[in-house]
């Protein structure tokens, strides 16, 4: 196994993408962590960027309350 420990990316208050000598991906949320391997955390950093995307389609249109929750 390799020594590899390195911080990618790290944001106050909401986490950080930690690269292990295990070949995985670590990234933390709050108090979740999900490992990954690199093709998979690629592939789910793709998946977000899309989500944004469509976000911002949402928000530019005016739609707010399509993000509002709905009451119970």
């Amino acid at each position: 196994m390799s020594d590899i420990n390195v911080v990618l990316a790290e944001r106050s208050g909401t986490g950080a993408v930690r690269l292990c000598g295990c070949d995985c991906v670590h990234l933390s949320i709050g108090p979740v962590t999900i490992n990954m391997a690199p093709e998979m955390f690629a592939q789910a950093a793709l998946l977000v960027k899309q989500a944004m995307e469509t976000l911002s389609v949402i928000v530019a249109a005016g739609e707010p309350e399509a993000l509002s929750p709905k009451p119970n």
